[in-house]
């Protein structure tokens, strides 16, 4: 069989390709240090796909899931991406809301990490904002881990304190810090009235585990207004602790965040090492020299997430993982 692939472009700057097939999801998906396999999607072709380009979406290229019509998250705002689909509930989406659920889209998955950390960058956007802020129709998104170390399924896909991304958690009232307001200045490349900014979803787990992922959103109340969850591509990946070292000095490095500084101090053998931050892509954001056995690195601009600590010198590189909330 042939996929059909129906590349849609609305604003030239963003475009959302539908029709992907399970293989080519696991590729786009697919990050450092994992192996993902035995993907399945329960939603119609147009309810997903991948979007690119630039847009006022903080990520610029991943996998898109929506409650409604993929290719109607091209804008500009004010255009009212609404479209009911002939997909009803999700038994676990149900059981986190009290409203009936409709329109339900569900990406399931095995993956194996090689390191103790999982993460996966995503953003939550809707039309139900802000119109609907506080109302029943609080769609409903979620990233759930089962495996080693998590016997129920677990959701990752909360902010600080674990509270769970949705419509009533996030906004321009209740932790504004992770909302962006797509009408303040009218977006003319994402069609959603507001969305979160690029949020980190991680995991502990045990190195070499097989892990089952299900991320699904729903419709809450009513079958209009649609909403998505934007997955960054090979984003999910997974962090070692410790690499290249012997596993006693390595457990001697000691990180800690202290209000926006992170105060790092090396193992006893270790006096000068050049340190690296990365993000939850992998991408460096600080390049740095530890001259002595301590360090205090200023950490104002970055957003809470997680990040991977590097450090190298002529005797390996330790790696830490840490999590930052400014």
């Amino acid at each position: 069989m042939v996929a059909l692939v129906l590349p849609f472009t609305l604003n030239a700057q963003l475009t959302v390709t539908t029709g992907l097939t399970p293989a080519q999801l696991t590729g786009l998906l697919e990050g450092l240090n994992v192996t993902i396999s035995n993907l399945t999607i329960n939603c119609p072709d147009s309810s997903f796909g991948q979007f690119t380009g630039t847009s006022e979406i903080p990520i610029s290229n991943g996998l898109v899931l929506t409650s409604g019509l993929a290719t109607a998250v091209a804008g500009p705002v004010g255009s009212w991406a609404s479209m009911p689909t002939s997909m009803g509930s999700d038994a676990d989406l149900q059981a986190l809301v009290s409203a009936p659920t409709y329109d339900a889209c569900v990406l399931e998955f095995d993956c194996v990490p090689l390191g103790d950390t999982l993460l996966f960058n995503f953003a939550f956007g809707s039309e139900e904002y802000p119109e609907f802020v506080g109302a029943t129709f609080n769609d409903v998104f979620a990233i759930w881990i089962t495996g080693p170390g998590f016997p129920v399924p677990t959701n990752v896909a909360t902010i600080p304190g674990g509270m769970p991304v949705a419509i009533n958690n996030v906004n321009a009232s209740t932790n504004a810090a992770y909302y962006v307001d797509n009408e303040a200045i009218p977006g003319v490349n994402c069609a959603y009235d507001g969305f979160t900014q690029n949020l980190t979803a991680f995991a502990e787990v045990t190195p070499g585990g097989t892990y089952h992922f299900k991320i699904g959103i729903a419709d809450v109340s009513d079958a209009i207004f649609d909403s998505g969850v934007f997955l960054e591509a090979f984003s999910f990946r997974s962090l070692m602790n410790s690499t290249s070292v012997n596993e006693a000095t390595a457990g001697q490095l000691a990180v800690i965040d202290r209000n926006g500084v992170l105060e790092i101090t090396l193992p006893v053998d270790r006096t000068g090492m050049d340190g690296r931050v990365l993000d939850a892509s992998g991408r460096e954001i600080r390049r740095f020299r530890v001259s002595g056995a301590h360090h205090a690195l200023e950490l104002g601009g970055l957003r809470t997430g997680r990040y991977e600590l590097e450090l190298t010198d002529a005797r390996g590189t330790l790696h830490r993982a840490f999590v930052h909330q400014p």
